[in-house]
C-alpha cells in the first residue's frame, strides 16, 4: 500500500528482464548476420515482437506489461506504453497490404492483427471499462502515448477504423481530442498534441486549419532538419532522429498540405544528415534515452514515404540493415522485447522517464519500411553505401554545435563537441544506494548522467559506452 506522502505506483509489480537470450534471441540476430534478403528478415522481427507482445500483453490487448525495470510514471502506465508503442508496428503490417492473420505462434496458434487491434483500441478508449488507458491530462505520460495510439489508428483507417462500433469511433476520438488539448511542456512533446490533433481531424473528415502545437514547437528549429529540445538552451541529441524527425513525417503525410514546404525538406535534411551518423560499427550515440537505439535510422525511413529515390531507397534498406544487425548481434533483444540499454539492459544510460515497454520506440526505424508493400522498389532496391563507407568526411555544423567526423578505414564516426573542449566526464555507476533508493521511494532512482551524456568532447561509435 502508498501513503499519502509516497502513494503506491505499483512499483513491486514489476518482473525482472530475462538474464539471458533464448533461442529465438538468437535465431532473430542469425538471420540478420545472414545474407537472407530483407522483407523475409524483417517479416521475422515482426513475428518475434509479435510473440513478445503476446506473451506480455492483457487479455484484450490494451497494455503490455514487459518485463524489465520500472519507470517514474508507475506500473499502470507502463502497460499503455507497452502497447502504444508496439501497436503501430502492427498497424503498419496492415496498411502495407500484408496478410493480418499470423499463424504458427507457439503456445498461441494464429493470431490476426485487426482483431487485436480492435480489440485494444475498444477497451482502451473506454472510460467505464478497467482496462481504460486512462484521461489524459496536463503534462501526464499518457500525452506521449497518445501520439503513438493516433498513428496506429491513422495506419488502420481503413481497415480495422470502419470495424469499430460508433460508440468506440466516438470514445476514441474524444480520448485524442482531450490529448490534444491537455498543456504540456515546450519540447517535443508538443508535436504529440499535434499528432492526436491531427488524426482526430482525419478520421473525422474534416480539415486541420491549425495546429498549435506544431506552430508552438517550429520556432525551435536549428537546422540541417534538426531541432533544439527544449525551449531554455540548446539542447541537441539523437533524440531528434526518433522524436521529432519520426513525428514531424508523420504530421505531413496525415495531413499533407499543413506546412508542406518546411515539413518535406526538415524530414528530407534530417535523413542526409543522420546517414553520416550511422556506421555498420554502431553510432556515436550521446543525449538522452538510448534505449531507442535502434531507431538511428528512422529518417531515412520516413524519408522513403516522402521521396522514393531508387538512391534514397538504398540508402535507407543498408542503414536499417547496419542498425539492427549490430544491435541484434550485442544483445539489444531478450525475451521478445527490446532491453533498456544501448546494449543489454543498463541502468546507467537508462532515464528515470522509461519502462519496460520504453524501448519499442526503436521500433520507428522499422514502421514505415512496412509500408512499402511486398515486392515494391523498397525491397528490390539495391543497397548504396552509407557515407563512411564511401570516403572520409567532416561536416561542420555550428547551428548544431557540432563537428561530425567519419573514417572510412575504421568506420569511425565521431561527434565532435567544441564547447566541450577537453571535457570527458565517465558514466556514474548504478550502485546499492541507487536500488535501496528506489525500494524506499518506489520509484525509479538512477544515476544522473547528464554530464556523460551532453557534456564529453566527443563521442564515438567505436566506443559507445564507457
Amino acid at each position: 500500500m502508498g501513503s499519502p506522502f509516497m502513494p503506491d505506483l505499483g512499483w513491486f509489480r514489476y518482473r525482472p528482464a530475462p538474464r539471458y537470450s533464448n533461442a529465438a534471441d538468437s535465431e532473430l540476430a542469425q538471420l540478420f548476420a545472414t545474407g537472407a534478403s530483407a522483407e523475409p528478415r524483417y517479416e521475422a522481427l515482426v513475428r518475434y515482437f509479435l510473440r513478445g507482445f503476446l506473451a506480455a500483453a492483457t487479455p484484450d490487448y490494451e497494455r503490455a506489461q514487459y518485463r524489465g525495470m520500472g519507470s517514474s510514471h508507475g506500473y499502470g502506465v507502463a502497460g499503455v506504453e507497452g502497447f502504444a508503442r508496439t501497436a503501430p508496428l502492427f498497424a503498419a503490417w496492415i496498411a502495407g497490404g500484408r496478410n493480418p492473420v499470423f499463424s504458427g505462434l507457439p503456445g498461441v496458434g494464429s493470431v490476426d492483427l485487426m482483431d487485436l487491434l480492435a480489440s485494444a483500441f475498444t477497451v482502451g478508449s473506454d472510460p467505464q471499462h478497467r482496462g481504460y488507458w486512462g484521461t489524459p491530462s496536463d503534462f501526464s505520460q499518457i500525452l506521449v502515448e497518445a501520439s503513438d495510439i493516433a498513428i496506429a489508428l491513422w495506419l488502420v483507417r481503413d481497415s480495422v477504423w470502419p470495424l469499430l462500433r460508433q460508440s468506440v469511433q466516438s470514445n476514441l476520438l474524444g480520448w485524442l481530442r482531450l490529448a490534444a488539448i491537455a498543456d504540456r511542456p515546450t519540447n517535443n512533446w508538443l508535436l504529440f498534441g499535434a499528432t492526436a490533433a491531427a488524426v482526430a481531424a482525419t478520421l473525422e473528415g474534416r480539415p486541420v486549419p491549425s495546429l498549435p502545437g506544431y506552430e508552438r514547437f517550429k520556432p525551435l528549429y536549428l537546422g540541417h532538419g534538426w531541432f533544439s529540445d527544449s525551449a531554455t538552451g540548446r539542447v541537441v541529441d539523437y533524440y531528434n532522429v526518433w522524436g521529432i524527425t519520426y513525428q514531424l513525417a508523420f504530421l505531413h503525410l496525415i495531413q499533407p498540405d499543413y506546412d508542406r514546404r518546411f515539413l518535406h525538406d526538415a524530414v528530407l535534411a534530417s535523413a542526409d544528415l543522420t546517414a553520416h551518423l550511422i556506421s555498420p560499427l554502431g553510432i556515436p550515440i550521446m543525449g538522452r534515452s538510448v534505449c531507442y537505439r535502434t531507431a538511428a535510422a528512422a529518417p531515412l525511413s520516413v524519408a522513403t514515404l516522402l521521396d522514393p529515390d531508387a538512391a534514397r531507397l538504398g540508402l535507407a534498406r543498408r542503414a536499417n540493415d547496419c542498425v539492427w544487425r549490430y544491435f541484434l548481434a550485442h544483445g539489444a533483444v531478450r525475451g521478445g522485447t527490446l532491453t533498456q540499454g544501448y546494449f543489454g539492459d543498463d541502468p546507467r544510460v537508462l532515464d528515470s522517464y522509461s519502462g519496460p515497454g520504453s524501448s519499442h520506440w526503436g521500433l520507428r526505424s522499422v514502421i514505415p519500411l512496412l509500408l512499402h508493400s511486398p515486392g515494391s522498389p523498397y525491397w528490390s532496391a539495391p543497397e548504396k553505401p552509407l557515407p563512411v563507407e564511401v570516403g572520409d568526411y567532416r561536416l561542420d555544423l555550428p547551428e548544431l554545435g557540432w563537428v561530425v567526423e567519419g573514417e572510412q578505414s575504421s568506420g569511425d564516426i565521431r561527434i565532435v563537441i567544441p564547447l566541450n573542449r577537453g571535457n570527458s566526464p565517465a558514466l556514474e555507476r548504478y550502485t546499492w544506494r541507487h536500488r535501496l533508493g528506489e525500494l524506499r521511494r518506489r520509484r525509479a532512482r538512477r544515476p544522473n548522467n547528464r554530464p556523460a551524456a551532453y557534456d564529453a568532447e566527443a563521442y564515438s561509435a567505436l566506443a559507445p559506452t564507457p
